[in-house]
């Protein structure tokens, strides 16, 4: 006969034993999970709750001049209504923000990825420069558009250079923040040299990651430089490439700071974007509720066109899966 369990309780290998034992605050397992669960919990509420809030504001007729928030008249969908179809104002900055994206990044990924193109190469001082053009990425924006607000007065460097290039007798005297054409001219040219070391930093990095085979076989099949490039080595930065322009564009529609020192969003609303007008519409006018609202149709309107651009590698991630 087997021997007798004389502990009194359930056989090691039991089901009873295994189900006692399934939560162990000291297994090795377990431990880690119940660290991390506070600030879970912490960081969902500290998101979720302001999302709630923010869109119940949306939803009513809620100013603070009007008292309690708990007092607010629910009204639906009159502010969204109202907004995109009585405020020309909104759908022009709107408008401006997508121009003012579509203008920056192509400038940037041009300019990214020749430099990038150009430091595959063994050229001199290539550890020096690779630092200098990455310093603009590291100053903060609001040092940006205060530096950019001075080299573009009217008797300041940009004008002086434009001098000594034209071969005029005198300084041009360009008002650059007086027209909307030059204004707008100035925050994307502000706007391209803040940003452009990104686009270089991440292309860069995927071409040093692409793969020598297919380049040595194009070679070999007798492909030019140009027809290796749009034919094997594009393709394979893709992914790069998309990420690099969701991380822009969702930096781009939060843009404020360099705008708000250099122009202000003028002269008249020729440079105001979506965050402008949002500041304007809350902190000045104290209309939050359509601000609420104009904050979560952008919010729509970005993740509709961030998942668009990502669809190319969810497809790839799918088909690979």
């Amino acid at each position: 006969m087997s021997e007798l369990n004389t502990s009194g309780g359930p056989e090691t290998g039991s089901p009873t034993a295994k189900t006692k034992r399934g939560f162990n605050a000291n297994d090795p397992k377990t431990l880690p999970l119940l660290l991390i669960i506070p600030s879970q919990i912490l960081l969902m509420g500290m998101m979720v709750f302001p999302f709630l809030l923010e869109l119940w504001i949306s939803l009513t007729n809620w100013q603070p001049t009007f008292g309690s928030l708990g007092d607010a008249e629910f009204s639906g969908l009159f502010n969204y209504k109202e907004l995109i179809i009585y405020e020309p104002r909104f759908l022009q900055a709107l408008g401006r923000t997508i121009l003012f994206a579509v203008i920056c990044l192509s400038l940037e990924f041009m300019l990214g990825l020749g430099l990038a193109i150009l430091f595959l190469k063994a050229i001199p001082a290539r550890k020096l420069l690779f630092s200098l053009l990455l310093s603009p990425m590291m100053i903060m924006p609001v040092v940006v558009g205060y530096t950019w607000f001075m080299l573009f007065q009217t008797n300041g460097p940009i004008n002086q250079i434009i001098g000594w290039i034209t071969f005029q007798g005198g300084q041009p005297q360009i008002e650059w923040f007086r027209h909307d054409v030059t204004a707008f001219t100035s925050i994307v040219i502000a706007e391209v040299w803040h940003w452009t070391p990104l686009f270089f930093l991440v292309l860069l990095s995927g071409l040093n990651a692409v793969p020598q085979n297919p380049i040595r076989a194009a070679i070999m099949l007798g492909a030019g430089p140009v027809r290796i490039f749009w034919s094997v080595v594009l393709p394979t930065l893709l992914p790069v490439i998309i990420v690099a322009f969701v991380i822009r564009t969702m930096e781009i529609l939060k843009i404020f700071d360099e705008i708000f020192l250099m122009t202000r969003g003028g002269p008249g609303t020729a440079t105001e974007m979506v965050s402008q007008y949002l500041y304007k519409l809350a902190f000045q006018d104290f209309r939050l509720a359509y601000a609420a609202a104009a904050a979560f149709i952008v919010l729509i309107l970005t993740v509709i066109g961030v998942n668009l651009m990502l669809r190319p590698i969810t497809k790839q991630l799918l088909k690979e899966g």
